[in-house]
């Protein structure tokens, strides 16, 4: 079998926005024996992505897509898929919703046999859809929402991410079981993923016996002050739920602690990662529901070799656990092509189908007819600790509310 490692190329056939598109491979790829051209050929099965290398969803994107670029010279290096290598096409949406759909089609017209997107529905459904209506089987790696799947018109669309239903039920099960018995929730209205989760983890606070002392609502990158005096002015809770994610999730667990507001905070998938953690100095009593932890501290040696060997390729550790998410849609695609010997997406859709805790990087892997996400792999809590993150404990869900 004929191995190869891939370098970056130049753009694919730009679109209406010049999108521009490469193969990617892992820093310090050597030189590709097989196709040149952007696009697949007879010699090479081309994998696009469409996500984001830039913009607000670069920090959750990135870790997976660079852990992909890993897996699949790794691949390569092992013989490729059913004897043939493999290609990864990258176009960076810049995080721009405009963008997806017509990358999705420059891709797909190249010869894509998958398409990776955006880790979140709301942001990468127009690559989604594309994907639908030419048969291509579409994977989000870390997407949190069950939408993504039948829910959200996707027949052929999976995510190898941790659905809310799991991961906000480990948040208010921490939070309960630490003696926390009030809570405050506050809830980022951008986005479903961060609506569903607040909503789902009070549901689960109170039916564990919890009080929802008040819900308060806000928009990613708004400023909480008001709610904070709020908070303040009424009675003090035991612990407050942070629902958002990325820079306005930053700021608002910021504008908490300026706000006298020292209760214990939980947050989930969202806050993972150390990109907001410099302008909180000296943080403590914050605790984020997560993936795998990438800080060389895990339950599951897997991933501290994964970690590690990250580190060694990119220089620094992943952002956050998403970079499982990344090895584990590579392996899961290699699995599905193997038990469907097609690249068709509903036949590929339908190998995945019988995924049944099948054993990846992120975890426990099943997926039924009405759910392409996962709900209850076991999920890791993470503590702020001295600016960084560490693992505190790993735990599945003990009760999964839908």
């Amino acid at each position: 079998m004929r191995k190869t490692a891939l370098i970056s190329l130049a753009a694919v056939a730009a679109s209406a926005l010049a999108l521009s598109g490469c193969v990617s491979s892992a820093p310090g790829a050597g030189s590709n024996s097989g196709s040149n051209e952007a696009g697949g050929s007879d010699e090479t099965i081309l994998i696009g992505a469409v996500m984001a290398e830039t913009g607000f969803m670069s920090p959750f994107d990135i870790p997976a897509l660079n852990q992909m670029k890993i897996a699949v010279d790794e691949l390569n290096d092992a013989g490729g898929i059913d004897g043939t290598p493999v290609e990864l096409s990258v176009i960076d949406t810049g995080s721009d919703f405009e963008k997806y759909a017509p990358a999705a089609q420059s891709l797909i017209d190249d010869g894509a046999k998958v398409l990776m997107v955006t880790c979140d529905y709301d942001t990468a459904v127009p690559a989604s859809q594309v994907a639908e209506e030419n048969n291509i089987l579409n994977i989000a790696p870390c997407v949190g929402d069950t939408i993504y799947g039948p829910e959200g018109g996707l027949d052929i669309g999976f995510s190898l991410g941790n659905a809310v239903p799991g991961e906000a039920s480990v948040m208010a099960e921490f939070a309960y079981e630490q003696g926390w018995k009030s809570a405050v929730f506050v809830k980022d209205d951008s986005i479903k993923y961060t609506q569903n989760q607040c909503e789902t983890a009070a549901k689960r606070f109170t039916e564990l016996g919890g009080t929802e002392i008040a819900s308060y609502s806000f928009i990613q990158g708004d400023s909480i002050k008001e709610t904070v005096s709020k908070i303040t002015s009424g009675d003090a809770p035991d612990v407050v739920f942070n629902c958002s994610y990325g820079e306005g999730g930053g700021k608002a667990a910021k504008e908490l602690r300026d706000g006298g507001i020292d209760t214990p905070i939980v947050s989930g998938f969202g806050m993972d990662g150390t990109f907001w953690l410099d302008a909180i100095p000296n943080l403590a009593d914050y605790y984020i529901v997560t993936y795998p932890s990438v800080w060389g501290d895990d339950s599951d040696d897997k991933v501290n070799d994964a970690s590690a060997k990250y580190e060694e390729v990119y220089g620094a550790r992943p952002e956050n656990g998403s970079m499982t998410t990344g090895d584990s849609a590579i392996e899961a695609v290699t699995l599905a092509f193997d038990e469907a010997g097609s690249w068709d997406g509903d036949k590929l859709a339908k190998a995945f189908l019988g995924f049944a805790d099948v054993p990846l990087l992120v975890g426990p892997t099943t997926f039924s007819e009405d759910l392409h996400v996962n709900v209850e792999r076991p999920q890791r809590v993470l503590q702020v600790q001295d600016g960084k993150l560490a693992h505190l404990e790993t735990r599945a869900p003990e009760k999964v509310l839908r």
